[in-house]
């Protein structure tokens, strides 16, 4: 595919417009305004992600995986004849940095932004006011679902804001013996402590035993040895991990140096190659379960093979696709799908209506959640139920695919000060 370059000057605009909530690209004097991104024969789109700071060790799959699905559209003509552009900013996992390539990309003049970042937080409010279309996982805050961000789509579909809990996790512990839990969150990622937070109440609705919480970790330590011990003497058994992997699996070290025997441990990261080409950690990482963010491959579906070959294909990966694997994918994918909806001469507004009449997209199949619902009477609001994919990792390999399925829990907003 066409990567254009990632600094200033991808596109040869004269003048952004951001009056009146959309952005138009001024080619000339009298001349008359155009879609952002959009020639005759091209469309171009953006793309944030942490390539640099302390998540990138996590979003490593974003880039490829979303060039990749880039290349099998143009592959097949691209949409309505116009071949797909890329542009790449690295937000270095930071939000004022996040924020300032989002004001790039509008300024350089991309029809669309996939931003795929713990701290897409940052810039989102610059997009909403340009009426710039964005697609991503919703993997860093709530604004996702929260109005007036209905440019916003995220590939899990609409949640609410205030983040209220399903039982599923809880249940399955329950099931395998899990009697005492412990979660810990960054304490910069409202996703990561509010999804601490609900697991907790997961298990006190479940009549486990609230053991340990802590919420403050610094964003992608691996220093987490008096963590480990803290765990120890709270006497958990079984662990849910909202982190990136790198501190999941120093976690998961450490409670074996102290000794610490887990009834269960689920990562919601970690999933994938990494694991299985890393020496040291996949000893101590045996028996953990993982939760998938789409179909694992493992289950082979035409979606997941079709996943795998394009990888294959065209960015030469043959391994086991990952966490950050699946977003770049999902949100390239997403931001094809609304532009095919859009019309043959597609327009920023006309791309984000075109997605609020959509009541059923699966990521082509390989979403594992319930098929997402963009419409506008749907937008923050919970669905009855949520399910997600689990696999073990054993040996060298992950097994056990498990879809599992949780009923909402009532009164159960976790997210602060909503």
């Amino acid at each position: 595919m066409k990567r254009l370059s990632r600094r200033a000057g991808a596109l040869a605009v004269v003048a952004v417009g951001l009056l009146g909530g959309s952005a138009a690209i001024v080619t000339g004097a009298g001349a008359a305004p155009k879609t952002p991104g959009v020639t005759p024969r091209t469309i171009t789109v953006g793309l944030i992600t942490p390539e640099t700071g302390p998540g990138a060790s996590n979003f490593t799959g974003v880039v490829p995986a979303a060039e990749a699905r880039i290349d099998l559209q143009n592959a097949h003509g691209g949409v309505d004849g116009r071949r797909i552009n890329l542009v790449i900013k690295d937000d270095a996992t930071n939000p004022a940095t996040n924020q300032s390539a989002t004001a790039a990309l509008i300024s350089e003049g991309v029809f669309g932004i996939m931003d795929v970042s713990p701290v897409a937080f940052g810039g989102y409010k610059l997009a909403q006011q340009a009426g710039v279309p964005v697609t991503g996982g919703a993997t860093d805050a709530e604004e996702w679902y929260q109005k007036p961000n209905t440019n916003m789509f995220s590939i899990t579909g609409q949640l609410s804001p205030k983040d209220p809990q399903y039982g599923g996790l809880a249940s399955f512990i329950r099931a395998h013996g899990g009697t005492r839990c412990g979660s810990v969150g960054y304490s910069i990622s409202p996703s990561s402590t509010a999804a601490a937070r609900g697991f907790i109440l997961q298990c006190e609705r479940a009549g486990l035993k609230n053991a340990y919480l802590n919420t403050t970790l610094p964003f992608g330590t691996i220093d987490t040895t008096s963590l480990a011990l803290e765990m120890k003497g709270a006497r958990v058994n079984a662990l849910y991990l909202p982190l990136d992997s790198n501190t999941n699996f120093a976690i998961v070290t450490s409670l074996k140096q102290a000794g610490v025997n887990m009834k269960m441990v689920i990562s919601a990261t970690g999933y994938g190659q990494e694991i299985l080409d890393d020496q040291a950690a996949l000893p101590d990482a045996q028996g953990t379960w993982f939760t998938v963010e789409g179909t694992p491959v493992e289950v082979h579906t035409p979606a997941t093979e079709q996943f795998q070959a394009a990888l294959a294909r065209y960015v030469h990966f043959t391994g086991i696709p990952g966490f950050s694997w699946y977003e770049g994918w999902g949100a390239a994918d997403l931001m094809i799908y609304g532009l095919e909806r859009a019309g043959k001469n597609p327009t920023q507004p006309g791309f984000i209506n075109a997605l609020h009449k959509v009541t059923h997209y699966d990521v082509g199949g390989l979403e594992s959640a319930q098929p997402a619902n963009y419409t506008l009477s749907h937008w923050g609001k919970a669905p009855k139920q949520l399910c997600q994919w689990l696999v073990q990792l054993k040996g060298r390999s992950f097994v056990n695919p498990t879809k599992i399925c949780g009923k909402l829990l009532a009164n159960s907003n976790e997210l602060p000060n909503q």
